[in-house]
């Protein structure tokens, strides 16, 4: 992140917090990242006077709550003036109206590196390359034609470790192909309790619903792995999938490998232990980025699982004891993967059996008595590069 950061350095960024304390923090992390800070602005007046008076605006960190007034008519003109800008609060996400499900949410308290990495991703913008498209393994299968008409609807952007980029009941604005950071669905009840019961990497996608005509969230949406995703719009990806039947088929045979991803993961929370239960997320998570150096903290750890913070350091003192893992505060490094899977047991490697031989299904069903036109197969070598761990799917759709 550290070369990227030079696109930060000198540009005007606008904070509206009305928490003394945490805006002149905020404030003094962004200087030593050589951002230009304005403000901050404490209420709604100020922050509108600030954007009127300040027409380079680069970007927004927008506190929700500003003293009882909701920061939405600020929003709102951000969004008129085609400002960036990004949310930051430290309530439930579905306080949002639908009209900005589009934008990053930060929850607080604020980690400087994942502020960084959020205003580099909503101040910058980027296209995607050919060769992004292949570090995925959705849009890598897809045929050239059907490839090069969905490239130029595809933006590249980074994502911050913590972001919620859909709730639950929202509609959903756009699909996300990640590169290498990886995505929960997070399960939540009424009361507010939650755990992950999926995880999307560079092995899939979000939004496969609509292909079925719903577009409705029903879970939470948040990445644990800082990284880049391709994201391309509702509108657009609907298009995509009336006009190219792979990107259809491909869609809905990866939808249905995460319903049984949720269902296997009910399995495991219901009968195996916490140790265990850890393993197998550590190895789901490096299959899906591709990374044995996870940057990820006991607090992450224990939401995702559903558990109390020092049940997770209990079982990483476990892990560590048996050579499998080094953690650290923020980090945890996987040392001997094969060990973990020993581990892990039955616990780990259903889904992701299940998710080849669903994308190595045959692309077309041929009439009875007559053989498919295409072949499926399944590699047993070693994954792609960007890959992860998931062997990639050799199938031929094209």
């Amino acid at each position: 992140m550290m070369k990227s950061l030079r696109t930060l350095t000198g540009k005007p960024i606008l904070l509206v917090e009305d928490d003394y304390h945490a805006a002149t923090a905020l404030a003094s992390s962004l200087r030593q990242w050589g951002v230009d800070v304005v403000g901050p602005s404490p209420n709604v007046d100020d922050a509108l006077k600030k954007i009127r008076e300040n027409r380079d605006l680069a970007g927004v960190v927008l506190d929700v709550n500003l003293g009882g007034e909701m920061c939405f008519p600020v929003a709102d003109e951000l969004d008129r003036r085609g400002i960036p800008f990004l949310f930051a609060t430290g309530y439930e996400p579905n306080i949002i109206p639908v009209r900005f499900s589009d934008k990053i949410v930060l929850r607080k308290p604020l980690e400087d590196e994942a502020t960084i990495a959020a205003l580099l991703s909503t101040t910058t913008p980027r296209s995607a390359s050919g060769d992004d498209a292949l570090m995925n393994g959705i849009l890598r299968l897809l045929p050239q034609q059907e490839s090069a008409q969905l490239l130029p609807h595809l933006r590249k952007l980074h994502l911050p470790r913590g972001a919620l980029l859909e709730t639950a009941s929202q509609i959903v604005e756009r699909v996300l192909f990640p590169v290498d950071c990886v995505l929960s669905r997070t399960t939540v009840g009424a009361a507010g309790t939650r755990v992950d019961t999926a995880f999307v990497g560079n092995e899939g996608m979000t939004g496969s619903g609509i292909v079925v005509g719903d577009d409705k969230a029903t879970y939470d949406l948040i990445n644990r792995v800082e990284g880049d995703v391709l994201a391309i719009s509702a509108d657009d990806f609907r298009a995509a999938i009336k006009a190219g039947p792979t990107l259809r088929l491909i869609s809905a045979r990866y939808e249905r490998s995460i319903c049984i991803q949720v269902g296997h993961a009910a399995l495991v929370i219901g009968q195996f232990d916490i140790p265990t239960r850890l393993a197998r997320w550590l190895l789901m998570i490096q299959d899906r980025s591709g990374k044995a150096s996870l940057d990820i903290t006991h607090d992450t750890l224990a939401g995702s699982l559903g558990v109390r913070r020092p049940s997770v350091t209990a079982a990483m003192h476990l892990l560590e004891g048996e050579l499998l893992i080094r953690s650290t505060r923020s980090n945890v490094l996987i040392r001997d993967r094969d060990g973990l899977v020993r581990f892990a047991g039955e616990a780990y490697g259903t889904p992701e059996a299940e998710h080849r031989r669903l994308l190595a299904l045959p692309a077309l069903v041929a009439p009875a008595g007559q053989p498919t036109k295409l072949k499926a197969g399944i590699p047993e070598g070693r994954p792609l590069p960007g890959s992860g761990y998931l062997p990639a799917c050799d199938h031929d759709y094209r």
